[in-house]
């Protein structure tokens, strides 16, 4: 720029010798002039506390504290681009033995004193830099209900009326392979394929929440189902002999990255 203006006035002195007492010329003053802006990206992290929980029925906003009776929200210690954020664990009550198959429904979240609800839910974010898309998100009964020795066999978890929300502000793709409705069962390797973010179509970077039952005020999901959408089968044979005790089992949600791009193998021409 400052080679630009000493050619300038240069060429003014010249013409001002050149042509004496000629009217000097007029030169236009330039009309543009840019400013460089710099800024540097790194890869940043999710989960490890920092996040707040995203209200799956209303995703512009988010969801305070849990109630004390409430089932607890277990929140991601770890940090990461590609992390499981936040689950709620799941309180099926008391059940009694029985000669017939006993079902019972995990009670709903519940918030500011009992006056807000909400269905089981899992939350997880895509904060990887580069343009790398796509994951998977499973979920798997990785221990059967148990206390000591006694164990609910046969026991499975049913769960349903999922509803997939991105955060407000995030108007990324949702993923378009979600399972609404599926069954945890004591089998070995039996994770479930919950969420499937494509690859190719580029969905679900950012924050997604995936509810499990509706409060009766949602406008989205089906309203009313929030008590009734996670629900526990003990088959009638393990019903009719359980021991009188308190049960724990666990789900395990897993999220893993979709695989890179196969490379095609350079094909050497013969001769």
């Amino acid at each position: 720029m400052k080679a630009r203006s000493l050619c300038a006035s240069t060429l003014v002195a010249i013409l001002g010798v050149t042509v004496l007492g000629a009217a000097t010329p007029a030169f236009a003053a330039p009309t543009e002039l840019t400013s460089e802006g710099t800024v540097k990206v790194t890869e940043g992290t999710a989960g490890g506390g920092e996040s707040e929980t995203v209200d799956p029925e209303n995703p512009g906003e988010v969801l305070p504290t849990p109630d004390p009776e409430s089932p607890d929200e277990n929140t991601n210690t770890e940090q990461g681009s590609l992390v499981i954020e936040k689950t709620t664990d799941l309180d099926f009550g008391s059940v009694k033995t029985s000669a017939n198959t006993v079902t019972s429904y995990a009670k709903p979240m519940t918030f500011n004193g009992g006056t807000t609800k909400r269905g089981a839910y899992v939350q997880w974010a895509d904060v990887r830099a580069g343009g790398v898309f796509g994951y998977t998100i499973t979920a798997q009964l990785t221990k059967q209900f148990t206390s000591g020795t006694n164990v609910l066999s046969g026991s499975t978890i049913d769960f349903s009326n999922g509803l997939a929300a991105a955060q407000g502000d995030n108007t990324n793709a949702v993923p378009s392979n979600v399972q609404t409705g599926f069954q945890l069962t004591e089998a070995a390797n039996d994770a479930k394929t919950v969420v499937v973010a494509d690859k190719d179509k580029k969905e679900g970077k950012g924050r997604h929440v995936l509810e499990f039952g509706q409060s009766s005020t949602s406008q989205n999901g089906t309203p009313g189902t929030d008590a009734e959408s996670v629900k526990l089968t003990i088959p009638a044979a393990t019903a009719s002999n359980m021991a009188v005790a308190d049960y724990t089992a666990t789900v395990t949600w897993k999220i893993t990255a979709a695989p890179a791009a196969e490379e095609t193998p350079e094909v050497t021409p013969e001769g």
